[in-house]
């Protein structure tokens, strides 16, 4: 029972390891899979996805919910960016924006009051495009 402990905190450290090495970069569990591959460490697919949930659920890993059946996507969070905000993210980059602001704090206001349906600003993203991807 001990060793099994030990052998899914290892797992879970190599893939928190990954996730810091490819801080800046979204990645899908094929594309951690085909690291892990080539770096010759083998961890099951069902690993990787449980544990990449358990890192999201702690904050620790910013997760894109799959879109038009593309994968979901997953990216480390710095320790001082990981407070409850929703985020913006970029479609084309992958860049993501604590969604910090007033006039969100009144639609989600709005929200409650008209419709009477409270959203989770934790759980929040709105996709788009960021300043330096619209100027390209």
């Amino acid at each position: 029972m001990t060793e099994k402990c030990k052998y899914n905190t290892k797992q879970q450290s190599i893939i928190l390891r990954c996730l810091k090495q490819n801080k800046e970069t979204f990645c899908t569990v094929d594309q951690f899979m085909e690291s892990f591959r080539i770096e010759g460490i083998h961890i099951g697919r069902t690993t990787v996805y449980r544990a990449l949930e358990r890192l999201h659920k702690e904050g620790i890993v910013l997760k894109i919910p799959s879109v038009e059946g593309a994968p979901a996507q997953y990216r480390f969070v710095e320790e001082d960016k990981r407070k409850n905000y929703g985020k913006l993210v970029c479609l084309k980059c992958g860049r993501s924006i604590p969604l910090q602001c007033g006039c969100i704090d009144n639609f989600f206001g709005h929200v409650l009051e008209e419709h009477k349906f409270e959203l989770d600003q934790g759980h929040t993203i709105l996709y788009g495009y960021c300043e330096k991807c619209r100027l390209k």
